[in-house]
């Protein structure tokens, strides 16, 4: 089953810190899906309480870079580029 929501936040929380293997610090980035329920009764289904991930600066960059590629891959398919 798939949640759509309405937008997208992300952000950085100082305490979200750890240590990897090496020793060295990881600040991990949370990225927080949301839905605007003023909008849900024109749509015909519920509000969804928000959904949120953490990611570490690594998993952050790949899903930056694949965001990236579907963007050029719609642009194309939609014979904009």
């Amino acid at each position: 089953m798939t949640d759509y929501r309405d937008g997208v936040r992300a952000l950085i929380d100082p305490e979200q810190t750890w240590h990897s293997a090496d020793g060295r610090e990881v600040q991990e980035i949370s990225l927080i899906m949301l839905d605007d329920p003023a909008h849900d009764e024109h749509r015909g289904r519920y509000w969804l309480p928000p959904a949120a991930v953490t990611l570490t600066p690594q998993e952050a960059r790949e899903l930056a870079f694949e965001l990236l590629e579907f963007a050029e891959l719609a642009e194309r398919i939609a014979g904009q580029a």
